[in-house]
């Protein structure tokens, strides 16, 4: 009860957001759990990956943008920028360092159920933590990602948007100035996911840019309107097929985000809570969802056959449901030894409404 009373008496608008980052990661684990489709490429010539794709890490980001303006400048003395950075290698360098060194080895050994094999090497194991197209979770690309966007803007909107006046000119530079380097972006290096960041970067800009002027938007937006909700569905679905493949994509991208944002809002205008129960889950889901994933696809296919939506439901049920208990533990065991340990090796990742 205490859980569910946090979530009801929370900030109303943090509500939103919350269900924002759960139907981003139920997305996210959704298109992870196709591997086992009989396409020869796990799944991903199907329509609905494809549609899912197009929105699903751009959300993702838009929701990091919201939380850093939200959770710092928008309060009272924002921590300096060293304190921030500080907090950022903890909450997602830490895990990402730990889990990539803890699934290395294992990962190796493995290789011959893997669609990429990873040899057992240290110059392997270097690049896994450098290179994108070497991690060695593959999805791990948005900690290194969310991490460059976190402390480079946190940075440029302390030296140039801490006093308020000059919001309006500094966030419209920071979208064209993203908008720029989507166009210039492919091809660059993959180091820290360098790709990724300037390709997704606008999302994150676009996130901290609602936040800023939220009130205004809210007012001219219906968000809670079914109809707006019905025609942001039909208008995303419509740019999908329109502009797959085109440098326009991201207005279908753009697009999917605002379906979602009207999703969450109509959800908590009608009392729909029926996602209660995995606020605050969404980031250990995030960290732990793809060992599941691949034991109950790769590994399993490996010793029986099965038809391939029967490790797609496996996959889905056990990548959102196991980190979810194993979240719950840590809720309701909080100084039990396992608990400490996980959070001190996980950057204590088990804060509700929060994975930024």
């Amino acid at each position: 009860m205490a859980y569910r009373h946090s979530v009801e008496k929370g900030n109303g608008f943090l509500k939103d957001m919350a269900y924002l980052q759960i139907i981003g990661i139920i997305l996210v684990v959704v298109g992870h759990s196709f591997h086992e489709y009989p396409d020869g490429c796990g799944g991903k010539s199907l329509l609905l990956y494809g549609m899912m794709y197009s929105f699903r890490m751009p959300l993702f980001m838009f929701v990091s943008g919201f939380l850093m303006i939200y959770t710092t400048l928008q309060r009272g003395n924002p921590p300096s920028w060293r304190k921030f950075t500080l907090g950022k290698v903890k909450r997602l360098m830490v895990p990402f360092v730990v889990l990539s060194l803890v699934t290395f080895v294992p990962r190796s050994l493995l290789s011959f159920y893997a669609d990429d094999p990873v040899e057992l090497s240290l110059s392997s194991l270097a690049d896994s933590l450098l290179y994108q197209d070497s991690l060695v979770i593959p999805y791990f690309w948005f900690l290194q990602s969310s991490f460059t966007l976190l402390v480079g803007l946190y940075l440029v909107f302390i030296l140039f948007g801490s006093d308020g006046k000059n919001d309006k000119v500094l966030y419209v530079s920071l979208i064209l100035f993203f908008l720029v380097l989507g166009v210039l972006g492919p091809g660059l290096s993959g180091l820290f996911s360098l790709d990724n960041t300037v390709k997704f970067g606008l999302y994150f800009v676009i996130g901290a840019s609602y936040c800023r002027f939220r009130k205004y938007v809210d007012s001219i937006i219906p968000w809670t309107r079914l109809c707006f909700l019905l025609g942001s569905m039909l208008v995303w679905a419509l740019l999908y097929f329109l502009l797959d493949d085109t440098l326009l994509m991201p207005l279908c991208s753009l697009s999917g985000i605002i379906m979602c944002v009207s999703l969450s809002k109509v959800m908590v205008s009608r009392g729909i809570r029926f996602l209660d129960h995995l606020v605050g889950a969404n980031y250990i889901i995030f960290l732990l969802s793809w060992y599941f994933n691949v034991l109950t696809q790769q590994i399993l296919h490996g010793f029986v056959e099965l038809p391939w939506f029967v490790y797609t439901a496996m996959s889905l049920v056990s990548g959102i449901y196991v980190p979810w208990l194993f979240y719950r533990f840590m809720r309701t065991h909080p100084d039990n030894c396992i608990t400490n340990l996980s959070k001190l090796l996980l950057g204590q990742s088990f804060k509700v409404h929060s994975h930024n």
